[in-house]
């Protein structure tokens, strides 16, 4: 007989998890921390930061039937337990967990802007009110990269700061990185890359220097955490009845942890943790192991979209031991590469206006003959 979760957090991985356990014919509730309908945050640092949509332009689609959507409402540990704040309810039966991350911050950059939420958004545009004052970003990652994209746009005088030498050194290779670099710097936007920054008192600061798992729930309630809440294939946590997905989680693999921050990997993960619930609850039987695919990994800045396939990036923001990075194609507005390893195609980069546009990922997992 069909029961009842509770799904604590409403970004990606969460919504997955309810939809899922909705379509096997269960009731959810859904603790959503923000006000907003759950939204698509890949938008924050592009059209909301810009003021081009809003979070319910981007929104993740209608509640599912059997779902109930609290919005605002802040779960904390009472007695060792999850309970709703607001009315002190304790959440019964199974519970997933996909409180997601929060930014990494240093003393430094206590005043700076962060770039998480929709309202973070929203308060980092208010405070720039659409004049140029400069905006010193500091982290040339993922986000950091996306936001100078995005201000430079919308008129801002923007420098990117980093102690790496180069930008987006988890994702893309150097070669990569580097054609990259010179898009953005074209469009207008600064570097001072290799460095402690040295900041503009004139200039308000937004720092993206990555994101840490929200652990603090797990904790309190003695979950093991180790970089985030401690699961296996299906999402159980060292405590029975409590599954983990998305950002906050740290999926076991053999002696390892992995931590995968993608929209697709939070998707996917929630879809685990509702098949653990199912399967714990004698519903379905346990799926068979499968060989993950290749990591994928994407981002829109400059106009262009970044496409990662593979292992791309080893140590020091080179392909790993015995690996070659081989530029396919390197024009104006269209960068195309493979590593190579004992030639095997192990990762690919694509950057072009659409995604992929000569199937350059498709090579992944075979020879390299060109």
């Amino acid at each position: 007989m069909p029961g009842h979760a509770h799904v604590v957090g409403a970004g990606p991985a969460g919504w997955a998890a309810a939809r899922q356990l909705a379509r096997a014919g269960w009731s959810v509730d859904l603790h959503a921390g923000e006000a907003h309908h759950p939204y698509n945050r890949v938008e924050v640092s592009k059209s909301l930061l810009v003021g081009t949509a809003t979070a319910a332009d981007h929104g993740l689609g209608a509640v599912p039937d059997g779902v109930t959507l609290h919005l605002g409402d802040r779960i904390v540990v009472t007695r060792g337990h999850l309970t709703r704040a607001a009315t002190g309810e304790e959440l019964s039966g199974p519970i997933i967990l996909a409180t997601g991350a929060i930014p990494r911050t240093v003393p430094s950059l206590a005043d700076a802007h962060v770039l998480r939420t929709a309202d973070d958004a929203s308060l980092l545009r208010e405070t720039l009110g659409g004049r140029g004052r400069g905006v010193d970003v500091v982290g040339a990652g993922v986000l950091g990269m996306e936001a100078a994209g995005s201000l430079t746009d919308a008129g801002q005088r923007v420098r990117v700061h980093d102690v790496a030498p180069e930008i987006m050194s988890r994702m893309l290779p150097d070669g990569a990185a580097a054609w990259l670099r010179g898009v953005h710097e074209r469009r207008g936007v600064d570097f001072a890359l290799g460095a402690e920054p040295q900041l503009d008192g004139d200039a308000v600061t937004v720092a993206a220097i990555g994101i840490r798992p929200d652990t603090e729930l797990a904790e309190q309630l003695g979950l093991e955490v180790a970089d985030g809440v401690v699961v296996d294939e299906l999402g159980s946590t060292s405590r029975p009845g409590i599954y983990a997905v998305g950002d906050c989680s740290a999926l076991r693999v053999g002696e390892s942890l992995r931590r995968e921050e993608d929209l697709a990997s939070a998707r996917a993960s929630g879809i685990r943790g509702a098949t653990g619930v199912l399967v714990d609850a004698g519903e379905m039987e346990a799926p068979g192991a499968h060989a993950p695919a290749p990591a994928r990994r994407w981002s829109v800045q400059a106009g262009l979209r970044v496409t990662t396939v593979g292992e791309v990036v080893g140590a020091g923001a080179e392909p790993g031991a015995g690996a070659e990075h081989i530029v396919v194609v390197s024009e104006a507005e269209e960068f195309e590469s493979v590593v190579v390893r004992d030639g095997l195609v192990i990762g690919a980069v694509a950057v072009a206006k659409r995604p992929n546009p000569r199937g350059i990922a498709a090579t992944v997992g075979h020879p390299w003959d060109r």
